[in-house]
């Protein structure tokens, strides 16, 4: 081969290369990590906790992840979200991770009642309180008739959110304002007399949520309106704006080990000698 046709391939082939590595995005990398010892542990962790609606039900809700994420700001390198649904509604959220040699599983009530949650048949969370605090989108146009018209509704009445994390430290020196994945994580029609139609939207740092915004047309006297309602996903502090409006706050550092409280984090010791690589962060 002649040294021009040469350094022509050589051109050819590093152009390549180049074009494959920037459409590879951060989504794409988690994707890939499918084979990795960790993914595999945190989806077979899915069958530790059996949720219910509340302690009479014999049946336990259904989990669905709906993100694998990562965060590289915090190392958290392999993470998911699983939302628990009852009746097609996501009644709890729980982030599944990696931290410290062991595997967390922390949840989340996004119950408007109550439920229950069991590990290895023991009651490990059973809050007192409702999840959320549902509150009518001022100026939202009434629920649309067709579903394809109400999802178009949904992702502009989000759009109209913000969320910004505002740390952990005392002078909110780390704050940072989050990102609004452009599709809901979930969207829902529940089987439930009250709730027509609804949606879970993610705030994230990386990939990884941060906070959750539910959005669902609930019954109003004899219709239905666009109410909304804002979760943690971090023990970071946190603020939720409709507009310029801040409708939601949350403490950082909330308590995580009373089993009674609408936040819990359960872990598990990991086999570190399988496992030798793991973060020193997590949420």
């Amino acid at each position: 081969m002649k040294p021009i046709a040469l350094v022509m391939l050589t051109l050819i082939v590093a152009a390549n290369v180049l074009a494959q590595e920037a459409a590879t995005t951060p989504e794409d990398a988690a994707a890939k990590k499918i084979a990795s010892p960790i993914r595999k542990l945190l989806d077979e962790s899915l069958s530790w906790d059996e949720l219910f609606v509340n302690e009479r039900s014999a049946t336990p809700m259904v989990a669905k992840v709906v993100l694998r994420w990562t965060n590289n700001t915090r190392g958290s390198e392999d993470g998911m979200t699983v939302l628990y649904l009852a009746d097609g509604r996501p009644e709890a959220v729980c982030c599944v991770y990696p931290w410290e040699k062991s595997l967390i599983h922390e949840f989340d009530s996004l119950s408007r009642g109550t439920l229950l949650a069991k590990r290895d048949g023991v009651v490990v969370w059973s809050p007192e309180k409702v999840g959320l605090q549902f509150q009518s989108i001022p100026a939202a146009d009434a629920p649309a008739e067709m579903p394809a018209a109400r999802l178009r509704q949904m992702k502009t009445l989000a759009s109209q959110f913000s969320s910004t994390m505002l740390g952990w430290r005392s002078d909110k020196s780390d704050r940072e304002v989050l990102r609004l994945l452009p599709q809901p994580l979930y969207r829902y029609e529940s089987k439930r007399s009250d709730v027509l139609d609804g949606a879970v939207f993610a705030f994230v740092q990386g990939t990884d949520p941060e906070s959750l915004l539910l959005i669902e047309a609930f019954k109003a006297g004899a219709g239905f309106e666009w109410q909304f309602a804002f979760v943690r996903r971090t023990s970071g502090e946190l603020e939720g704006r409709h507009k310029d409006v801040i409708v939601w706050h949350a403490d950082r550092f909330p308590p995580s080990n009373d089993p009674r409280s609408t936040h819990r984090s359960v872990g598990r010791p990991l086999d570190l000698t399988v496992f030798s690589d793991l973060p020193k962060k997590g949420e």
